[in-house]
């Protein structure tokens, strides 16, 4: 057999992150919600959650793992990252997400705080903007699912469970199947500095 290669992939970096014993459900659920409109779950209200003092420890955490994706993996020579955005998503019984991407954002995340069994995973999905082994007017049958002909792809998580993408990757959470909250942090990073060169050249700062 040949060697297959995942050229012109969608990275997505996925690591482990010890949680303090603090971040628990009753610290959590002292936190100021809102409903998302579609009644699917709740938004804090705080949404750069991770510049609070509580959750610091956390941001540092974080912020390594993102400039290893960025430096280490992605081979990024220009720019720094910089938070933008972060919130604690909250949902309870058959609470979901549907599919959506992180606008004004380069690189996005999700940190799993509170994961109780069958609270369902999340699910990223490709674009039909973006064609992979085939064009989506030609859909032959497969006799096995793998991730070289899937066009989405979930994963199960648990508490610590970071995951890093890009933040046009489509992506949703299925329903909380227990009888528990489940909780997780979302997150948002911008480039800022110099990037690009002569006539692409620019030089951002973000005000967030």
């Amino acid at each position: 057999m040949g060697e297959v290669l995942g050229l012109f992939s969608t990275p997505l970096y996925k690591a482990r992150v010890d949680i303090d014993p603090n971040i628990n459900k009753d610290f959590l659920d002292t936190i100021p919600y809102r409903s998302y409109s579609d009644k699917s779950g709740w938004s804090s209200r705080d949404g750069k959650i991770l510049l609070n003092k509580n959750f610091k420890c956390l941001k540092e955490k974080i912020d390594k793992h993102v400039e290893n994706f960025l430096y280490q993996v992605l081979k990024i020579a220009q720019g720094r990252p910089k938070h933008t955005q972060s919130w604690i998503n909250k949902h309870g019984p058959k609470g979901f997400s549907s599919k959506h991407y992180h606008s004004n954002s380069f690189i996005s995340g999700g940190l799993y705080l509170e994961c109780p069994p069958n609270c369902g995973g999340i699910v990223f999905q490709q674009s039909h903007n973006h064609l992979s082994w085939c064009a989506n007017t030609i859909r032959p049958a497969i006799s096995e699912l793998t991730m070289w002909n899937a066009d989405s792809w979930a994963f199960e998580v648990q508490k610590g469970d970071l995951l890093l993408f890009p933040s046009h990757l489509l992506h949703r959470v299925e329903d909380n199947m227990s009888d528990k909250d489940r909780y997780m942090i979302a997150f948002n990073y911008f480039l800022e500095g110099e990037i690009g060169s002569h006539t692409g050249a620019l030089n951002l700062r973000c005000l967030a």
